[in-house]
């Protein structure tokens, strides 16, 4: 998986995690993919751990 494949996954997952479904949801997966994009594959990992999600 790419680092922006896991960006996109990563987005995904922590608003369903949130109860997405929502405009303002499909505007949030844009913000957290923005700004995702930008972390090292290393603090997108982190983040992942922190929030419980299988990487």
């Amino acid at each position: 998986m790419t680092q922006n494949e896991f960006a996109m996954t990563l987005a995904r997952l922590l608003l369903l995690k949130e109860g997405g479904g929502t405009l303002e949801s499909f505007e949030s997966l844009l913000c957290l993919r923005s700004y995702f994009s930008e972390l090292t594959l290393d603090e997108l990992h982190q983040i992942a751990i922190e929030y419980g999600i299988e990487a």
